[in-house]
């Protein structure tokens, strides 16, 4: 049995969800861009990850809250289904996609190949569409974030393919791994846009209250611009760490933070910036387009941040560490005032 969808177009873009999301909304003719359905699910976040192997910073809420939060906004219905039978799993996804529905899943990425990730970096939140397949071959038919027209870096370099054939194998290991953080355990969604709301002021104001309130409000030390400050604090610990654990707190983070790890950059600041832009006229509020720049140059200071995490990887410099720190507190001073404003602005 083989089966492609015909009228599925992969698209590229800047973050996993959101451009799967995009995807399966613009292929039922619900266009929006990838900034708009960031926002409006209140997607933007911080978060310091204590872990063993390295501490991670992360900029958006957890998988699925944000799914959750886009359906509600938009009143449709987006269900998030797993289980721990596989041989289910892919019948259903074949059975999905034998009637022209494409499967938003969620895959550990190291086991795709194509991705040449360190087989230890496990990350099981990571989104894909799967949209054919071959039982002949023993393929799918995939698309990522990378497009002709949308390269992404990798590990070993840039990829830029319209979508991917990969074995069932690797998808079967991908979805079902259970590795921490985000474990993908077979999970994929399904959706019913019945009764889609467009998108209006109210949505957007109700989005932004949202974002400010958990951002200068967070309900734990390591949440919000909490964990900006945290972070400042946390990151001269570093100075214990064995070599090679700073190389791998240095690269995990640039990858958390610059768009190379799929935040758009800034660890989703620019992405944050480019929806207020977007949405000022549709709120009718000119002072959205100020704020969304101030975001953006935000976005430009986490990604210096990057810049030395890159460094970090390479060198294990320490010296790095004094640096990122103050730079780090900048950002929580600068991001703290920026939240009380638009806040404020948007009442």
């Amino acid at each position: 049995m083989k089966k492609v969808i015909e009228n599925f177009i992969p698209q590229g873009g800047k973050h996993c969800i959101t451009n799967s999301l995009k995807q399966i909304f613009s292929y039922y003719n619900y266009p929006m861009s990838e900034e708009m359905i960031f926002g409006i699910a209140s997607g933007l976040s911080f978060l310091y990850i204590n872990q063993a192997h390295s501490p991670m910073v992360s900029g958006r809420t957890k998988v699925f809250e944000f799914e959750k939060k886009l359906a509600e906004r938009l009143n449709i219905t987006i269900k998030c289904i797993t289980s721990k039978d596989y041989i289910k799993v892919l019948d259903i996804t074949k059975s999905m996609i034998d009637t022209d529905n494409p499967v938003l899943i969620y895959v550990d990425m190291p086991y795709l190949s194509y991705l040449g990730m360190n087989p230890h970096s496990h990350f099981g939140g990571h989104a894909v569409v799967l949209f054919g397949y071959d039982d002949s071959t023993q393929k799918f038919w995939l698309s990522d974030r990378d497009n002709h027209d949308y390269p992404i870096r990798v590990p070993n370099g840039q990829i830029n393919q319209d979508y991917h054939l990969v074995d069932y194998n690797e998808i079967e290991k991908a979805r079902s791994s259970s590795y921490r953080p985000f474990p993908a355990n077979n999970k994929f969604l399904t959706f019913d846009f019945r009764g889609y709301r467009p998108i209006d002021k109210l949505i957007i104001q109700s989005a932004i209250k949202e974002t400010c309130e958990v951002m200068l409000n967070p309900p734990a030390q390591l949440l919000g611009i909490n964990g900006i400050k945290k972070f400042s604090k946390e990151i001269l610990k570093w100075k214990q760490f064995s070599t090679s654990k700073l190389k791998t707190a240095g690269v995990t983070n640039y990858f958390q933070i610059n768009k190379d790890g799929g935040t758009g950059g800034g660890i989703f600041r620019k992405m944050y910036g480019e929806f207020l832009i977007e949405a000022a006229p549709i709120v009718k509020n000119e002072c959205l387009f100020a704020l969304g720049q101030k975001f953006i140059d935000i976005a430009e200071k986490w990604d210096d941040i990057a810049n030395d995490m890159w460094q970090l990887s390479l060198t294990a410099d320490a010296a790095l560490l004094e640096k990122a720190s103050a730079s780090i507190l900048e950002i929580y001073e600068d991001e703290k005032a920026l939240y009380m404003t638009l806040n404020e602005t948007i009442k």
